[in-house]
């Protein structure tokens, strides 16, 4: 086992992965509409809530690989409580963009498309356990 293989396996940098993409995402989710990133040249509709499922996909398997390295043993519930954060996460981040955020507003599809990266996250676990 090589260096990086026994970094990853004594779990110090899983949630240094998991608080960098939080902290991200809360960066992201929160700046004013015009300093949002854009990809103009990128005509897909609904770009936007691909982003978001990918964002979440991330934040949860991230936070899986985290919880899961210390408490294996309750695997199926820490994926359970990972999906209800995460989604709670997402719905919390969209009143704040709605009551605080200039230029942001509330967006079902939002809440949706963050749902669908949890959910996504859920089809993952199989391989995630494996890492």
């Amino acid at each position: 086992m090589n260096n990086s293989e026994r970094f990853w396996r004594s779990g110090l940098i899983k949630p240094t992965l998991f608080s960098l993409f939080f902290i991200t995402s809360l960066i992201l989710f929160t700046l004013p509409a015009s300093k949002v990133p854009r990809v103009y040249w990128l005509q897909i509709p609904h770009f936007d809530k691909i982003i978001h499922a990918g964002i979440f996909t991330v934040l949860c398997a991230t936070a899986y690989l985290w919880l899961n390295h210390y408490y294996s043993h309750a695997e199926k519930m820490i994926a359970f409580l990972i999906v209800l954060l995460m989604t709670g996460y997402g719905i919390g981040i969209e009143f704040i963009q709605a009551e605080l955020i200039e230029g942001r507003s509330f967006e079902i599809l939002d809440i949706l498309a963050d749902f669908t990266g949890c959910i996504l996250f859920l089809i993952s676990r199989p391989f995630l356990k494996r890492l």
